[in-house]
């Protein structure tokens, strides 16, 4: 049976040339390796070198023994060298999942930062709702999602991220860019389009317009931000989003004035609890939060100046 010993001292000499400079990389004496390359020869049944002087030269069955060394050499090296990454934190695998308004702006520059002392991280980034989001996490398919409301789940561990306040969007020129907020009086027979029924972010708008006694008109609904920002951006009624997407998407005519009362988008990083989180995960999960709120601070212009 091969020794892993005389494999590395075959490997060791084809390298360097002589058994003299394969001993000093394998740390023993040149006739341990004289030794193992004898036991290699009479159990593989050929030879291997031919003594040139100083130097031992591969004969033909031995440089295509040593192309399968080679390729078993190199799997064994990247396995190691992941696993220094991995404990040093600079290499692994992430799949990360999240609504298309962070995946397509957020995201990416937050990602980036993260890459940029970690080269050999592998990010796999993934757009979806929230109600995806969630069963991508808890059925193991991603390792980290951001949703867009707070979900209690017993399968699943929630990082809260720092609360925003919904902005008003309407195309350049809506008589009510004009003020310096829009209340929900302002909404009163207006067309707009409206975030999905079922969202918590539509109760919330909802109660607001209930509690003032005001009734707009819902043209259109989708749970999806960045597709009212768009069909608002096209002339399609005004709507309620969070800054995020009006900000950081590249819409051509869309304008934002803050709204009051206030209501607040609440989002929140979840991942799995059925396995633990890998360090890699917990330095993303950090680096993400900070960014969020760098983020946030970014934004605060939202409440009197345009976003084009």
């Amino acid at each position: 049976m091969l020794k892993s010993r005389q494999v590395e001292a075959f490997r060791a000499v084809i390298l360097s040339g002589s058994a003299t400079e394969a001993a000093k990389f394998l740390g023993i004496t040149q006739p341990a390796v004289s030794r193992l390359l004898g036991d290699l020869e009479f159990h593989l049944g050929f030879s291997l070198f031919e003594r040139r002087g100083s130097k031992l030269l591969p004969t033909a069955d031995a440089v295509t023994l040593y192309r399968e060394v080679d390729r078993s050499f190199i799997g064994l090296e990247r396995i190691e060298k992941a696993a220094k990454d991995i404990r040093e934190r600079r290499g692994g695998t992430l799949r990360v999942a999240a609504l298309p308004a962070l995946a397509t702006s957020f995201l990416p520059k937050a990602t980036a930062d993260f890459v940029a002392t970690r080269p050999a991280v592998d990010i796999t980034l993934y757009g979806m709702t929230s109600p995806s989001v969630l069963d991508w996490v808890t059925a193991g398919r991603c390792d980290l999602g951001i949703v867009h409301e707070r979900i209690p789940h017993s399968a699943i561990t929630t990082y809260d991220l720092p609360a925003m306040e919904a902005v008003f969007i309407a195309p350049s020129g809506h008589p009510l860019l004009e003020r310096d907020f829009v209340e929900p009086k302002d909404l009163h027979e207006r067309d707009i389009v409206a975030l999905a029924s079922a969202s918590s972010m539509r109760r919330r708008f909802d109660a607001v317009m209930i509690t003032h006694k005001c009734a707009p008109k819902i043209r259109m609904e989708s749970p999806l931000t960045t597709i009212i920002c768009g069909l608002v951006d096209a002339g399609f009624g005004c709507g309620i989003v969070d800054p995020f997407t009006a900000s950081y998407m590249p819409w051509r005519n869309l304008q934002a004035r803050p709204f009051r009362p206030a209501i607040t988008f609440e989002w929140s990083m979840i991942v799995p609890n059925f396995s633990p989180v890998s360090s890699l995960t917990e330095d993303f999960v950090a680096q993400l939060l900070s960014s969020f709120t760098h983020g946030l601070e970014n934004l605060a212009m939202v409440r009197h100046d345009a976003i084009r």
